[in-house]
């Protein structure tokens, strides 16, 4: 009976603990040191999120960051099916907390929710939709960069070509929801992006002894291009993470 006790409530602190990890944020800080950016550039940040499916963004956490953001990247899954419009409208007013442009790729969850819905809030609220198509930004010192934001490739194409269409940046950053977007392009448009983020596989949310479904996320270098895959804010499923985390990103470029 003891044994019992015991092993029900180290079960219990683990559960625990693993529901902890699920809503216990982390603001990961990275550089990215890259000669190819344009010098108008130098020092742009971007606040960075994905997956944010059914949690509320938490105020405290972007009050944490103090810097000054450029921009606001939501990487897909910004909700799933059945979490309240009204839910998924708090989060993108949170977002506004940082006072930058916000710019929104979709992720096969949203497009599980409410798309037609969800796109209505995103024009209500000002956030730029990035399906196959892109924004030029341009500074004062004639230096630009083209974001770039590829649609889900699990319900619709990714077209890179559509994205660049006209696009006049020197210098890309490519959005997508899914890493593999991007992994599966030719090793020519590969070379012609600089900058990717992207989301969707949590880094497998639950690993086992460093195993998970799938790779850890962070900041890699893939030939010549910056890729970057967040473990995400959220959780898909049960409200559980193991050696992951719950993350957001303030990314700062630099020449």
């Amino acid at each position: 009976m003891a044994y019992f006790i015991i092993g029900t409530v180290l079960l219990l602190l683990f559960l625990f603990y693993m529901v902890y990890q699920a809503h216990h944020d982390t603001v990961e800080y990275e550089t990215i040191n890259d000669p190819e950016l344009p010098r108008g550039f130098d020092g742009f940040r971007i606040f960075f999120i994905s997956d944010i499916h059914r949690r509320v963004v938490r105020k405290t956490t972007l009050q944490s960051i103090t810097d000054k953001m450029d921009m606001v990247v939501i990487g897909g899954d910004l909700t799933e099916k059945g979490v309240p419009l009204n839910r998924t409208k708090e989060n993108i007013k949170r977002l506004k907390l940082l006072h930058a442009p916000i710019y929104f790729v979709w992720g096969n969850n949203d497009y599980e929710a409410d798309p037609e819905a969800i796109y209505k809030l995103l024009c209500e609220e000002d956030v730029m939709v990035l399906a196959n198509a892109h924004h030029n930004i341009t500074t004062e010192n004639n230096g630009s960069i083209s974001v770039l934001g590829l649609d889900c490739c699990y319900y619709k194409e990714a077209r890179l070509d559509l994205a660049m269409e006209n696009s006049a940046g020197e210098y890309y950053i490519l959005i997508t929801h899914a890493p593999k977007a991007f992994y599966e392009l030719t090793t020519e448009d590969q070379k012609n992006i600089n900058l990717v983020l992207a989301g969707h596989t949590h880094g497998g949310q639950i690993r086992i002894f460093g195993f998970g479904l799938y790779q850890k996320g962070g900041l890699e270098r893939y030939d010549k291009t910056n890729v970057l895959v967040s473990e995400g804010y959220g959780y898909t499923g049960l409200p559980f993470r193991l050696g992951t985390k719950a993350e957001c990103h303030v990314i700062t470029l630099k020449c």
